[in-house]
């Protein structure tokens, strides 16, 4: 009899977790692609000034966001959040399975001077990134995001519109899902955790046939 009751308590436990983590699943705002796409070719510096291009994508998982340094709101907001989900993901997964969070700074210009202070300030090891306009352009199409630039006004002042959504790489280098607002990081760290763990699961199958 205390048998079965600890047994009844196991599955009672084991459905209430994935109760849970599909609760918490179903309260993040993402897409994911049936069929990764292949990111394009770009290539972009890192805020060290050494070469990021697609295939720097690739051997890990990647958490995209396109912004610019002088962004009031949107930018900080969401890195300040993937800041707290891959310390959320640091519960969940071995050190070398959390991903990269790659910030590409879409306003160059403005951009390069401060943008290795400005990644850093939200977590050592965010990676910023830009370059050359039409190279910026090619790495947004490649993670459909986009980003536009206002006409200058008579001072020479401007703003940028840019997409919110974060990309979500493969460690083929293949974008796999887009993640929307508002980045709870608990319920997004486990929506992260649950992608990361099947499409792994399911390319280590594909190898042992």
């Amino acid at each position: 009899m205390i048998v079965k009751r600890r047994q009844l308590l196991v599955v009672a436990t084991v459905a209430a977790a994935v109760a849970w983590a599909t609760m918490a699943v179903a309260r993040v705002d993402a897409v994911i692609l049936d069929r990764p796409e292949l990111v394009q070719a770009f290539i972009l510096d890192d805020h060290n000034g050494k070469p990021f291009t697609a295939d720097s994508l690739k051997g890990h998982w990647s958490l995209i966001l396109a912004g610019f340094t002088n962004c009031p709101d949107v930018c900080p907001f969401t890195l300040a959040n993937l800041e707290q989900v891959v310390a959320e993901l640091g519960l969940r997964l071995r050190p070398d399975r959390l991903p990269v969070v790659v910030f590409l700074a879409v306003d160059p210009d403005r951009d390069r001077a401060n943008l290795k202070e400005y990644v850093k300030q939200f977590h050592p090891d965010f990676m910023g990134v830009t370059g050359e306009l039409d190279q910026i352009e090619r790495a947004l199409k490649g993670f459909d995001a986009v980003a536009v630039r206002s006409k200058p006004d008579a001072r020479g002042n401007y703003s940028v519109s840019h997409s919110a959504a974060v990309a979500v790489v493969d460690p083929q280098g293949r974008l796999a899902a887009k993640i929307n607002p508002p980045f709870d990081p608990q319920p997004t760290a486990e929506f992260l955790a649950d992608l990361f763990r099947r499409r792994d699961d399911a390319r280590t199958g594909e190898r042992g046939r």
